[in-house]
């Protein structure tokens, strides 16, 4: 049984690439997993974000131990106003506890963006790694039915506090001026203020890490919308919403600064806004009005997810760093 609930990070900078590199009780593999986030090879110890801390101190107690540490968050950023309470207690409980204790003893940390390498004590060993997803793109010929019905999403969690926000007006807006369209979000308690009344707004009861995996290949959303406001924790986001929204069957609208520095393009990879509630509302009308748009940039995500997704690259790293010669 595992010792910690699993966590997305795990799967999408680790298993999704290794796990076939796993013992399991009905198959060999070079991997031992200790916990649900802790791997070992020989006296290679991969510790990703957090575990139940006497497993991670029975991991620093080995004198010999080379460890490497994966962590996802900036937990030098923590003074956002925009995180919830709940999530900043979380990892200010981890920034506050074995932490240090970790990078104190790794040989090498990752991270998921240059903002948290740069954030580590000097001297730190860091390599910054894209997250790898496994799935099957769908095909979009759902996206034809967005003349009739269109469904917006954001699958951001709660952690995207400012995004949602931002939305509010936005929404407002859009909601107003176009009949046939709704809106989508997950989570187990409002976030979008009086717009939660809105007919057309849906609220999902937010998934286990599992469950969401599961209900992905059946999402059928048409366009994503992904604002990135200036904030501590948002200049440490990673590639992932971009695989993610890609995964979910549709295109979506991103923050221009962050996106362009992301390799998207406007009206080709993705549709592009700054920063500003009143462009973004007028630009989704727009989309709103020519819908055969969606497809085309559709497309072109999906092109643009293949140079992203590379799983290859995630599994050559750790056989380099982690399991080959492990003894």
């Amino acid at each position: 049984m595992l010792s910690y609930a699993p966590i997305p990070t795990t799967d999408l900078y680790f298993l999704n690439s290794c796990g076939n590199l796993v013992a399991r009780p009905w198959r060999r593999g070079p991997v031992r997993r200790l916990g649900a986030n802790v791997f070992r090879v020989g006296k290679r110890f991969l510790i990703i974000r957090r575990d139940h801390e006497a497993l991670v101190r029975s991991v620093l107690a080995e004198p010999d131990a080379e460890i490497i540490y994966l962590i996802d968050d900036n937990l030098e950023a923590l003074h956002d106003s925009s995180l919830p309470d709940a999530y900043r207690s979380r990892l200010e409980g981890l920034r506050g506890g074995i932490y240090k204790d970790i990078l104190a003893r790794a040989r090498l940390v990752v991270t998921s963006a240059q903002v948290i390498a740069d954030s580590l004590p000097a001297g730190t060993q860091a390599h910054v790694m894209n997250p790898a997803w496994r799935g099957r793109l769908k095909p979009g010929k759902h996206l034809a039915r967005a003349q009739e019905r269109v469904d917006m999403v954001h699958l951001g969690t709660g952690s995207h506090g400012a995004g949602y926000s931002f939305l509010i007006p936005v929404l407002e807006e859009v909601l107003a001026a176009v009949p046939h369209s709704h809106f989508h979000y997950f989570g187990n308690a409002p976030l979008l203020a009086t717009l939660d009344g809105h007919a057309r707004v849906h609220r999902m009861r937010a998934k286990t890490w599992a469950g969401y995996k599961r209900a992905l290949p059946g999402f059928r959303f048409h366009l994503g919308l992904y604002p990135l406001v200036d904030t501590p924790f948002n200049a440490a986001r990673s590639v992932n919403k971009i695989l993610e929204y890609t995964l979910a069957g549709c295109p979506a609208m991103y923050s221009a600064q962050w996106a362009e520095a992301r390799g998207l393009s406007d009206s080709k990879t993705a549709f592009l806004a700054p920063d500003d509630a009143g462009a973004w509302a007028e630009r989704l009308k727009e989309i709103l009005a020519a819908p055969a748009v969606l497809q085309s940039v559709y497309e072109g995500a999906c092109a643009h997810y293949d140079t992203l997704n590379d799983l290859a690259a995630q599994r050559q790293f750790w056989q380099d760093t982690f399991i080959r010669d492990g003894r």
